[in-house]
């Protein structure tokens, strides 16, 4: 084809994409605000990535906050157009913070917001000023600012700038209640990320307040309450953890809603599970908030625990103390200076990265250490939020029962070889990036039954369509084990030492493969030799797996028949409260000292039967022998996986051969694309749903029948204010949707 007719094919291609992007779905929450379009943000599900400008301001804040009659919000709207004009600025998009706060103070302080039960200004302890302009922590006695405003009362304007804080144009002056965490509870109203609280109320969520008289909580007179007047109660079963309350500078002055929000999905379902603690002698752990990977601001995070609240870092010199750290290479990937390296070496850090020993001269690349510590950290799945509408075509989803998604090839792998956003063909030149494993793959493109790409039109379709899916690492931590695992894919593990989500009490070999990297050239061998039996009984594992991995009670229901008890967020809660219960026993030994976490693990509570047959004609043979041991395949030896993860099995060409006989591995025997799936029994669900989301004020009346059915499919539920897309996740629960206070939730973990 000429370069001209290209050129114009693509043209055409772009133009159809556009049209397409700008009328294929309504945008509910512009067009329930009565908002104007962005031009650039045409999807619905990517609005709140958008400032709104001074007239969208105030019809927002008179739809949600306001609510004048109509003659007063004339008035207030033509006077503030007037001071505009006469500072000379122009009726747009504020350009500064204090252009944000100075719309924002004009607003709020016409807008009558209830008090605290009890509370006065003369009973304020940051005074009678601090609640107009910021909001005062009742505990500290220390005035939260937005950005923009400092000073013991926030009175003092500060130029700040969203760089500073790594925010950038169109993410810098919202007022949106979603922007906030848990949306301020209903509290507060949400300014720039941080909740400014009605007077009385504090806490980053607005979610705690004082009993002055000792009738809310039965702590007594003067004691801080959550939620106080929702009936919020404890979970009897625990763990009970404080949650510290820093300075609104050091740490929502920033981005929190990053592509890794694991620290503000926790925050918020720590509380939605009654495990949030408010007395911090008798919490069992102590989580400190981060802002993800950008502007963290830990060394103040850091040096505020040790100046107020030193005793209950001292009482057990932070080994009950829980960060989140979900960079590329976790704790590995430094944002502290070095005097504090003492402070977070006993806490335990949740991250993504799981490499446990030094392999940084190896492939040339500091950051490649023992970023994970064993029995102290815990490796979390990857959340991938943006692929949830691509989940739907796991092949457990009920669509899939009338749907069915045949299995067509026997291993993929889709995207970059040699870098991250890479178009480069090995040789690469990074020895780092997957170590090196993408660029042997990339050998196997040719091979009958292989789709190795470097770019695929939908990687969920893929994925489903695959029997194993290699998951190997990218520049630090991969996802595409956990997607895997989740679309019912087969993962195949090629990462000598680094730990995998959820090890050791998930065996990754049982429901996938481990293969050593010194093994990488038998891989075909491998898969291929693999019995339809050894098959079928991978996959009856591997839908518990996806279970565990998937965060379906922050995100929705992937999965036929879950109720959501097994998710991510429980097994999280379920490892902290084992870990509790049984000190000093490590991880790998839990499950046989605690046989109702040992149940967890296998999803039993789900009570599902399996139903799978051998397919496999081959006569019946011997057991087969022992899986080896990762250990003595490893390219280090005698490392500490060897002591922490004595379980861990890898799969070689050499045991295909012992078990399955000599001659299988090969290309004419049986490997294909039969995957036997066992029946999985309904239950309740609360599906996901990428087709719509609905913000919508809590006052405002449920969606129509006619509404539901037009966009809902059966088993699909809409929360409202839920599905906060990509980095606005609910933080509710599958069995409760979030439509109304999160204590009117059952626990469900």
């Amino acid at each position: 084809m000429k370069l001209s007719q290209k050129w114009y094919l693509h043209s055409i291609i772009s133009l159809m994409l556009m049209v397409w992007a700008q009328g294929s779905k309504s945008d509910l929450f512009e067009d329930l605000w009565g908002l104007g379009k962005s031009a650039s943000k045409q999807n619905g599900r990517r609005v709140l990535t958008r400032d709104l400008t001074l007239a969208e301001i105030f019809v927002y804040w008179q739809k949600m906050y306001g609510r004048w009659p109509s003659e007063t919000f004339g008035q207030y709207q033509a006077e503030y157009q007037q001071r505009v004009a006469g500072a000379g600025r122009s009726w747009d998009t504020p350009k500064t913070d204090e252009e944000f706060l100075d719309i924002y103070y004009f607003l709020r302080n016409r807008t009558k917001v209830p008090n605290a039960p009890g509370w006065t200004p003369e009973r304020d302890k940051c005074g009678t000023v601090c609640h107009l302009y910021g909001t005062c922590n009742q505990e500290l006695g220390i005035c939260g600012c937005p950005r923009g405003r400092k000073g013991p009362d926030c009175a003092t304007p500060v130029r700040t700038s969203c760089r500073e804080y790594c925010l950038y144009e169109d993410e810098c002056y919202r007022i949106i209640r979603e922007w906030c965490i848990n949306e301020c509870n209903d509290r507060g109203t949400c300014v720039g990320g941080v909740c400014h609280c009605y007077p009385g109320y504090f806490g980053s969520d607005c979610s705690l307040s004082v009993d002055y008289n000792g009738g809310q909580g039965g702590r007594g007179p003067g004691a801080t309450v959550l939620l106080a007047g929702l009936g919020y109660t404890d979970n009897p079963r625990g763990p009970r953890i404080y949650m510290y309350e820093f300075p609104p500078e050091v740490h929502l002055w920033g981005q929190i809603w990053v592509d890794r929000p694991l620290n503000v999905i926790l925050w918020e379902r720590f509380m939605s599970l009654g495990l949030r603690e408010v007395d911090p002698a008798k919490a069992d752990y102590f989580f400190i908030p981060g802002c993800a990977r950008r502007c963290d601001k830990w060394d103040k995070k850091f040096e505020f625990i040790l100046r107020h609240y030193g005793q209950y870092w001292n009482r057990n010199n932070g080994h009950d103390h829980i960060m989140t750290h979900p960079g590329d290479w976790g704790r590995c990937e430094r944002s502290w200076r070095d005097n504090y390296d003492a402070f977070i070496a006993n806490m335990t850090v949740l991250q993504h990265w799981g490499m446990t020993v030094d392999r940084s001269q190896e492939i040339n690349h500091q950051l490649f250490n023992s970023c994970f510590i064993p029995n102290q950290d815990i490796l979390i799945p990857p959340i991938s939020g943006d692929m949830y509408w691509q989940y739907e075509k796991n092949i457990w989803h009920p669509n899939r029962r009338h749907n069915p998604i045949p299995k067509t090839t026997l291993a993929s792998l889709a995207g970059s070889i040699c870098g991250w956003n890479s178009a480069k063909e090995p040789p690469c030149q990074k020895r780092s990036y997957s170590l090196g494993v993408r660029a042997a793959l990339w050998e196997l493109r040719d091979t009958p039954g292989f789709h190795i790409a470097k770019r695929v039109p939908n990687i969920g379709l893929s994925m489903a369509q695959s029997e194993f899916c290699f998951s190997p690492t990218g520049a630090g931590y991969g996802k595409r084990n956990v997607i895997s695992v989740t679309l019912g894919c087969m993962p195949v593990i090629i990462s000598d030492h680094v730990t995998q989500p959820y090890e050791p009490f998930l065996n990754w070999n049982e429901f996938g493969v481990w293969i050593p990297e010194s093994h990488i050239a038998d891989t075909e061998v491998i898969l291929r030799g693999l019995t339809q039996k050894q098959k079928a009984e991978k996959m009856e594992k591997l839908y518990c797996a996806a279970r565990h991995l998937a965060f379906t009670t922050v995100y929705g229901g992937l999965f036929e028949g879950d109720t959501g008890e097994f998710d991510a967020i429980a097994t999280l809660v379920h490892i902290l409260r084992t870990r509790k219960r049984h000190p000093g026993v490590p991880d790998h030994k839990l499950m046989e000292v605690d046989s109702e976490f040992a149940d967890f693990i296998a999803c039993k509570h789900h009570n599902a039967t399996s139903a799978a047959t051998d397919n496999d004609d081959t006569p019946a043979r011997p057991p087969a022998p022992p899986l080896p041991l990762a250990g003595i395949t490893t390219k280090v030896q005698n490392s500490i996986d060897d002591e922490a993860f004595p379980q861990r099995t890898v799969t070689t060409a050499q045991w295909i051969k012992e078990a399955n006989g000599k001659d299988v591995g090969r290309r004419h025997s049986r490997g294909g694309n039969a995957v036997v799936q066992a029946p999985i029994p309904s239950g309740q669900l609360c599906l996901f749903n990428g087709d719509v989301v609905l913000y919508a004020d809590h006052e405002a009346p449920e969606p129509s029948d006619e509404f539901l059915k037009h966009n809902m499919r059966p088993g699909q539920c809409m929360p409202r204010n839920g599905n906060r897309p990509v980095g606005f996740p609910p933080g509710a629960s599958v069995t409760c949707p979030p439509t109304g206070p999160i204590t009117k939730c059952a626990w469900n973990v």
